[in-house]
């Protein structure tokens, strides 16, 4: 198992290592990139596209780290909430019962 999980991974690796490199290949001429301050120069095609890829994942992986941690203060904030309720739950229940006749007297009757 360990043999056939090994040898996936090198047939996977090679085939982006040969993918990249035909990318790479079909993507060899260069482009000037143009930004509202100026221009950043020449740059091959292929790296330009590597780079806005990698500009994309990583806006895409501060977006997501932000709203995890949005919603782990939010479970954190609701966790927080289910205890207090459970321990309160919990004093609720550990309450005598009244047995009393003057608690008795302070509960309406039904039949007057």
């Amino acid at each position: 198992m360990l043999f056939a999980r090994r040898l996936i991974l090198v047939v996977v690796f090679v085939a982006l290592l040969v993918g990249g490199w035909y990318f790479a290949a079909d993507n060899s001429g260069t482009v000037v990139i143009h930004h509202p301050g100026g221009e950043l120069g020449e740059f091959r095609i292929w790296v330009a596209l590597a780079g806005s890829f990698g500009v994309g994942v990583l806006l895409a992986a501060i977006v997501a780290i932000y709203r995890g941690a949005r919603l782990r203060l939010v479970q954190r904030r609701y966790r927080k909430m289910l205890d207090g309720l459970q321990a309160e739950v919990h004093q609720l229940r550990s309450l005598p019962l009244d047995d009393s006749p003057e608690a008795e007297s302070e509960t309406p009757e039904r039949g007057s």
